[in-house]
């Protein structure tokens, strides 16, 4: 499946953007703070997941736990820490290389797959065992990566060829950082190279949520200004949160910092929500 997705007939749709690990503590200290609150995110009639935001959808579209996504670092972890030389080097392939976009999301992707970043398996692990999901849910779910073969924007849904956990680590597998992850005989990265919310992917929806961890970083794609005539609410990190969030979004010094940002901004947040927002 790819960007033919059409989502006429949806009253409410969600979308997550892009953030690290973070922006998902961030987006799940917001999630947390909305549900004691009253507002049940997982009621939207689609869900829209880029790169965090595919792993806080799944949580919320499987109705678990996100205070789980709260990421503590693991005392005397033998991880080695990121390393971001390589995924400097793939900004500037991507920035710098005076191609097209899709051919330069191509040749990004070709790069990816000659770093030696670890292995696919353990990132597919690593992604669907912090979501704790195996199963796509019953909800209109939609994952978004990017296909290093054409270049081009793929969405994932239950009726496609991975499994959950394989579509969360291909929307999270920041090139240089994390491997590309290979479903069907192709290789897929982050689902954030191309926009960092897709928000196309909700037109036609009469209202659209955006959570976007990441606003004050990164410009939206043309495409997510086609919308479809929607009314759109969006929730982006304030000033507090900004710093919380620190410049790195893979810190482990500003994840639970980042968490508790998203939790006191539900505050804020709740009273827009509750206006629009459907009820069981």
């Amino acid at each position: 499946m790819s960007d033919a997705v059409s989502p006429n007939g949806i009253r409410y749709a969600l979308v997550l953007g892009g953030g690290g690990a973070v922006g998902i503590c961030w987006m799940a200290g917001l999630a947390q703070g909305l549900q004691e609150a009253g507002i049940d995110l997982s009621l939207a009639d689609r869900v829209v997941g880029t790169s965090a935001g595919s792993v806080v959808g799944a949580v919320l579209t499987g109705h678990g736990d996100v205070q789980r996504l709260l990421i503590r670092p693991e005392p005397n972890s033998a991880r080695p820490p990121i390393d971001p030389s390589g995924f400097g080097e793939i900004m500037n392939l991507l920035l710098n290389s005076g191609l097209p976009a899709n051919e330069a999301r191509k040749l990004a992707g070709a790069r990816a797959l000659e770093m030696n970043v670890g292995d696919p398996a353990d990132h597919v692990a690593r992604i669907g065992g912090l979501a704790a999901v195996s199963d796509w849910p019953e909800t209109d779910f939609i994952v978004t990566a990017v296909d290093i073969t054409t270049g081009e924007r793929h969405a994932w849904t239950r009726a496609g060829a991975a499994t959950l956990p394989e579509a969360l680590a291909s929307s999270t597998s920041v090139p240089g950082i994390f491997p590309p992850i290979p479903v069907d005989g192709r290789y897929y990265i982050d689902g954030g190279l191309g926009s960092p919310i897709n928000a196309d992917l909700a037109a036609g929806a009469e209202l659209i949520v955006i959570i976007e961890p990441l606003a004050h970083m990164f410009p939206h794609a043309p495409k997510d200004s086609e919308l479809g005539g929607a009314a759109t609410l969006s929730i982006v990190p304030d000033a507090e949160a900004i710093a919380a969030i620190g410049p790195d979004v893979f810190s482990p010094a500003a994840l639970e910092p980042a968490y508790e940002a998203g939790y006191r901004q539900s505050a804020e947040a709740a009273p827009r929500l509750k206006a629009v927002w459907p009820t069981r």
